[in-house]
């Protein structure tokens, strides 16, 4: 059967099975629950603690919604059972280990809390006090009408000429009833006006014409000018060169009203509200706490030169009674060094030393007053704080029960790279010699020439006969041929790539077609065999991997003896599914739509283990199948499914359907051969 008609008939199926899933009305089976679901029902217990349905279900409510669905299925909230089950043990251990009290993890809790005072800080002392009134509101909009002007959009048809005669003839032939877009094509020195037929839309006059640039005495004329299809302006001629133009379409511009854009006159008014009250709350604060700048030394701290600073690096930039505001040349150079490279231009470009110092700083004074105020009660029961304070601990105790230990000796690493060589190697790999044609009448006759000059070395007498007779006389070489059915620069041809490898370097093809239709014969001129990238290059690689390995086998280790050690019991039978079939089939659909192809088959898996009623589940089955087979690409599976979908089910309307894909996936067509003669004598 030919491939195109196979494309067709496979296209054509796809067609069929969207228009069908999505006209059947799905008649799903509810969930049978005779013991109905509640939040508080008990999936795991542990010593001293419990982990209910509720929490498993507000883990993955916090997982974002495109990765969402698959946890709602039994397999997923399984998933999300373990998940927890093993974070609470471990933070157990963590907290009976004493690890929140160790120096370096206080220490992290301390800069955790810190950006948390700095953030409630800001919200409550110039967030929440900045009040717009409404007279602020229209005081700010009288004063910047520019802000809420609404251009003009002007579209011309525009032509730029190389001298004035070319412009008076462009025009006599406009008037001679040419169309724009022939005369443009012929005159037209602008490439972005001629590339779009001589249109220029979106003119707004604002210094710069689309595609022209600034040209202020061309936009004035454009300005000036009236609608007329008809009347042609020009020539004129400006620094850009000679122009000639017609107005065909103007959008005039207006004054926007203050209720049009309130909400954008809130937006723009805001953030210099919220920069006036933090000057304010900066100068009072720097008085609170008695602040200190030595400017002078401010000045000379370098900043392109980092090591220029060591003579003044102790020296204290910033002195306060609070120790804590207390700083040296050398920690804002620090901070300075953790800045991204644009971030360090930005300052050493604009505000330089004294914009980093008050930026550290305000930031300072905001932390130190928020801690006198006792603001860590706004925080401290915030659910994100806890969380991180919670991850951190858990990072911790992660680290010392199951990554210090481990360790990767120099045998093992010897070991996993004979292992995995080939996983370090770069393939064998030939280079060829194409000639091309138009017919096989040419080819033939360049072939028996170039067969002789080939047996006999003759390099010369071959560019001849390439130059004479290969269609592509400059392109005969093609390197990098490797034996995957590809052949590199050319076409995915398996016979061809099949015809470089099956014969010895020097090998000389007959004519043949190659699959995009190139009538073509080719010699292999060498062959670079396979190698290995060094062990030493490859062995940071092969240690990770190894560290990997260790650490998912003493993660499941620590993980079953904390088990043992607190008594955990999961009760997995608990969970149940609370999606219908419906809402399954919806994610499926959405997941294979954003190519997700792996999360679509698990919701036609969850399908058919839930929905065995012989129309969700029979559905289920067929599009998983197909799925995997045209998008998936994996034949071998593929085939299998559709087998046991027509074994589980014996009827049914898309039998026919099942059929025809494993004759395709088979490449067992004979069933068509009549639109194959059809098509031949067409």
């Amino acid at each position: 059967m030919s491939s195109s008609l196979q494309k067709l008939l496979l296209s054509s199926l796809i067609l069929m099975l969207s228009t069908m899933l999505a006209a059947v009305e799905i008649s799903s089976t509810t969930v049978s629950n005779s013991n109905l679901l509640e939040d508080r029902d008990i999936l795991a217990e542990y010593d001293g603690g419990q982990i209910l349905r509720e929490d498993i279900m507000a883990k993955i409510d916090k997982i974002p919604a495109a990765h969402r669905g698959r946890f709602l299925t039994t397999d997923g909230q399984l998933q999300i059972l373990d998940i927890i089950s093993t974070e609470e043990v471990f933070y157990k251990k963590a907290l009976q280990m004493g690890i929140d009290k160790a120096p370096d993890v206080t220490e992290m809790l301390a800069d955790l809390q810190g950006r948390f005072y700095l953030q409630e800080y800001y919200k409550r002392n110039v967030t929440d006090l900045v009040v717009l009134e409404e007279e602020d509101l229209q005081e700010f909009y009288n004063e910047n009408l520019s802000f809420f002007y609404q251009s003009p959009n002007i579209t011309i048809h525009y032509i730029q000429t190389a001298t004035e005669q070319d412009a008076i003839d462009a025009i006599a032939e406009l008037n001679a009833g040419a169309t724009f877009a022939a005369v443009s094509d012929k005159y037209n020195q602008n490439t972005y006006s001629k590339g779009l037929k001589g249109v220029i839309k979106h003119i707004t006059l604002n210094g710069n014409i689309p595609g022209v640039g600034n040209d202020k005495v061309l936009e004035d004329i454009i300005a000036e000018s009236e609608v007329d299809s008809l009347k042609i302006n020009g020539p004129i001629q400006t620094d850009k060169g000679w122009h000639l133009f017609r107005t065909v379409a103007r959008i005039p511009g207006r004054q926007k009203q203050f209720d049009e854009v309130r909400s954008e006159v809130e937006q723009r008014l805001r953030p210099q509200k919220d920069r006036e009250l933090l000057e304010s709350l900066r100068a009072e604060l720097k008085a609170k706490y008695s602040v200190v700048i030595d400017t002078l030394l401010a000045k000379r701290i370098n900043l392109n030169e980092l090591a220029k600073n060591d003579e003044i690096e102790d020296l204290f930039v910033v002195t306060s009674p609070q120790k804590e505001l207390n700083m040296r040349v050398k920690e804002l150079m620090v901070d300075f060094s953790k800045l991204s490279p644009q971030e360090q231009i930005y300052y050493s470009r604009g505000g330089g030393p004294m914009a980093i110092l008050e930026q550290k700083l305000i930031q300072e004074l905001f932390k130190i007053d928020g801690k006198a105020l006792g603001y860590e009660r706004y925080f401290e029961e915030n659910e994100d704080y806890q969380m991180l304070r919670r991850n951190t601990i858990l990072r911790r105790v992660y680290e010392i029960l199951v990554i210090e230990d481990i360790q990767v000796t120099n045998e093992e690493i010897a070991q996993r790279y004979e292992l995995e060589k080939d996983n370090y190697s770069t393939p064998a790999h030939r280079s060829i010699q194409v000639l091309f044609f138009e017919d096989n009448k040419t080819a033939k006759k360049a072939w028996s020439k170039f067969k002789k000059a080939h047996m006999k070395n003759k390099d010369k007498d071959i560019e001849k006969i390439i130059n004479k007779y290969s269609t592509k006389p400059d392109k005969s070489i093609y390197e990098n041929q490797y034996d995957n059915g590809l052949v590199t620069g050319l076409v995915q041809d398996p016979d061809f790539s099949k015809r470089i490898w099956d014969n010895p370097v020097g090998y000389l093809s007959p004519v043949f077609t190659a699959a995009n239709g190139d009538i073509v014969f080719f010699r292999t001129l060498s062959e670079t065999p396979k190698s290995y990238r060094p062990a030493v290059e490859v062995e940071p690689r092969i240690m990770k991997a190894i560290k990997q390995d260790k650490e998912r086998v003493k993660q499941e280790q620590v993980k079953e003896d904390l088990y043992v050690e607190f008594n955990m019991k999961k009760y997995p039978e608990r969970v149940q599914l609370t999606l219908s079939a419906e809402q399954l089939f919806e994610y499926a659909d959405n997941a294979a739509r954003n190519r997700n192809y792996k999360d679509a088959t698990v919701f036609f898996d969850q399908i058919i283990k839930t929905y065995a009623n012989g129309v969700d589940d029979y559905k289920a089955m067929f599009m998983k199948a197909f799925l995997t087979a045209e998008e998936i690409k994996d034949t071998d599976t593929a085939l299998q499914l559709f087998k046991e979908f027509l074994t589980r089910f014996p009827e049914g309307d898309l039998h026919e359907s099942a059929r025809f894909m494993i004759d395709s996936l088979e490449g067992n067509l004979d069933g068509f051969e009549e639109f194959e003669d059809f098509e031949e004598e067409e």
